[in-house]
């Protein structure tokens, strides 16, 4: 199988806040799909606090990285700054778009907007996800605070970060979907 580069593209919940290295998703995804006979390199281009447009500045460190996958996970400090969700949403096309014209196959991260204090904005911005994943035939992964949020075993003292156990439960959560992109790339 020919190596297959995986850009982890999004913010703390990629970088590893207030982890090791070795411990941040893309190095943690990187293990298991090796473990599973993947040949594969995670590049950890998570950045914390970065918005969704944050993101779309910082695209062509991405690409020139000449990834074939690329897991895009944004959300979190765009809903925590309670960015509108039609900019959001058109910023996270933009990306996408930018990422299929350069033939890099994208798995959609979502997150849920558990924090937001408003109804009707957490269900709009809940809603982003889904709707691009549609329109641009994505894999979705719904949402990655599912497999820790909540539970004091899997996050920092800040309740909010996944801690090391935390991020190995995301990385597993998302595994099959990365190694099915992954496998499809190689071939």
């Amino acid at each position: 199988m020919p190596l297959v580069r995986i850009a982890c593209f999004g913010d703390s919940l990629t970088e590893g806040y207030g982890l090791h290295p070795e411990q941040a998703l893309p190095a943690v995804l990187e293990r298991l799909l090796c473990e599973r006979g993947a040949s594969v390199r995670c590049l950890n281009f998570g950045v914390s606090g970065d918005t969704a447009s944050d993101g779309l500045a910082r695209i062509r460190q991405v690409l020139d990285a000449k990834p074939d996958v690329a897991v895009l996970a944004f959300g979190a400090n765009d809903c925590f700054m309670g960015e509108p969700v039609e900019t959001v949403r058109s910023t996270l096309a933009r990306i996408i778009e930018t990422f299929l014209r350069h033939s890099v196959t994208v798995l959609l991260v979502g997150i849920s907007a558990t924090l937001a204090p408003d109804d009707a904005y957490r269900n709009d911005f809940d809603a982003i996800f889904a709707s691009l994943a549609h329109q641009f035939g994505l894999d979705l992964f719904p949402d990655i605070l599912a497999p820790y949020f909540g539970d004091p075993e899997l996050t920092l003292l800040d309740g909010l970060h996944p801690s090391a156990s935390g991020v190995e439960a995301m990385a597993r959560a998302l595994l099959p979907q990365v190694e099915r992109l992954a496998r499809t790339a190689a071939s």
